[in-house]
């Protein structure tokens, strides 16, 4: 039984060890908001949030079952169970009010079309000029919302963009939104495994703890 029990023991790191990088992911998706993305700091906060708690949570996860702590383990599980349940009721909330969220979206792209410093110069710096480059787009609907396209409207290839940016920040805005759903139902699998391998190990060191009390050496 002391095999099964390092067994499960290495199994359990395993698997808290997956769920830590996947919090390191949140941690750096969300410094990647900060950077790139002014105007969404709100989204930055909550992502920066998430990626502290699962971190935490996994290295908290982790130390349990090193130090074969079986009450700490199963407070591990319960703190699983209460983090599947609110991401669930996330993932939940941005597919019914997905449409409303894009709106906002939409909204914020137009805060900074209005931001931009005029007149726009061939130079511009704005944010919307990294959007430009970024998304190889140029204006708001295309080059024709300028009087002359500013450098950013051109591609590497020192090729005008046609297409407008609202659009194309709409679509990489709801491909990633997807991607993040996906991303939080399989960091939801991993808890539950984790959560699983805990539990199971938990009762492990009881019981071991128990038949070495009744049937000692």
């Amino acid at each position: 039984m002391a095999c099964s029990t390092q067994t499960l023991k290495v199994f359990a790191l395993f698997w808290d060890a997956v769920f830590a990088i996947l919090g390191l992911i949140l941690l750096g998706l969300g410094v990647y908001i900060v950077i790139e993305f002014e105007h969404f700091n709100n989204v930055a906060i909550v992502v920066l949030t998430a990626g502290i708690i699962v971190t935490l949570s996994a290295l908290f996860g982790s130390w349990s079952a090193a130090r074969e702590k079986s009450c700490w383990s199963k407070g591990f599980v319960v703190l699983l169970v209460i983090l599947v349940i609110l991401q669930l009721l996330i993932v939940a909330f941005f597919w019914i009010f997905e449409t409303s969220l894009l709106i906002n979206v939409d909204k914020t792209f137009d805060q900074l079309w209005r931001e931009q410093p005029t007149p726009i110069k061939p130079g511009n710096a704005s944010q919307i000029a990294s959007l430009e480059r970024w998304l190889e787009c140029c204006g708001k609907t295309g080059p024709k919302d300028y009087l002359l396209p500013p450098y950013s409207c051109y591609n590497h290839n020192e090729k005008l963009n046609a297409d407008g940016c609202r659009q194309k920040f709409l679509d990489y805005v709801s491909d990633r939104w997807i991607f993040f759903n996906i991303f939080v139902l399989v960091l939801v699998l991993v808890e539950l495994i984790c959560a699983a391998f805990a539990y199971v190990l938990a009762n492990s060191i009881l019981n071991r703890w128990r038949r070495s009390k009744y049937y000692p050496k």
